[in-house]
């Protein structure tokens, strides 16, 4: 293993990838189809009750602006098949582009909350803005989860989304994609 001490900038930081993709909806008031979509792969769960949920934004992006706003959000999942439009949803600006008119996203409006949700997805939040931190270069999002989305057939009967049901879009770092592998273990806990 080879030691590097850590100064103003990491040359690495991909050691906690990969990381499942997750895709931001936000209304945006501006476009033609009043919705806005960026990938963040910086996501994760952070409460069971009350059901919270964070996405890092960079304050770079057309979809910070959104957040920073405290508009109610959506947050998506894929699978791997979908990667391409995922990759192509990060590499557009959402300052320049209607991303649903320029990919022909399919879209459909949630039912507990006015945010987009583009169809394909095999699962999806309804999320209301519950909190906001500045952490570094990326600031946190929180969100509440209003409503819950989902194509049973991509979970068990665990509620788990597992490689047999479905492949799940995860991200690598540098633009690199892929679905889960097989071989999945379940352990008991002792």
């Amino acid at each position: 293993m080879r030691f590097a001490r850590v100064g103003e900038k990491l040359r690495r930081y991909y050691h906690y990838y990969p990381g499942t993709v997750a895709v931001i909806g936000v209304e945006d008031p501006e476009k033609k189809s009043r919705a806005n979509f960026m990938p963040a792969v910086w996501n994760a769960g952070l409460s069971f009750e009350p059901p919270l949920f964070g996405v890092a934004v960079s304050p770079k992006r057309h979809t910070y602006r959104l957040l920073a706003e405290k508009r109610p959000f959506s947050v998506m999942f894929f699978d791997f098949e979908h990667a391409e439009l995922v990759a192509a949803l990060g590499g557009t600006s959402g300052r320049e582009v209607d991303k649903a008119e320029a990919f022909g996203l399919s879209l459909r409006w949630g039912e507990a909350l006015r945010v987009p949700l583009i169809e394909g997805a095999f699962a999806a939040y309804e999320l209301e803005p519950w909190d906001h931190f500045e952490t570094g270069d990326h600031d946190l999002f929180v969100g509440r989860v209003r409503a819950v989305w989902e194509d049973e057939a991509a979970f068990d009967e665990d509620g788990v989304p597992t490689p047999e049901r479905v492949r799940a879009l995860l991200y690598y770092g540098r633009y690199l994609y892929g679905p889960p592998a097989p071989g999945l273990k379940r352990i008991k806990r002792p």
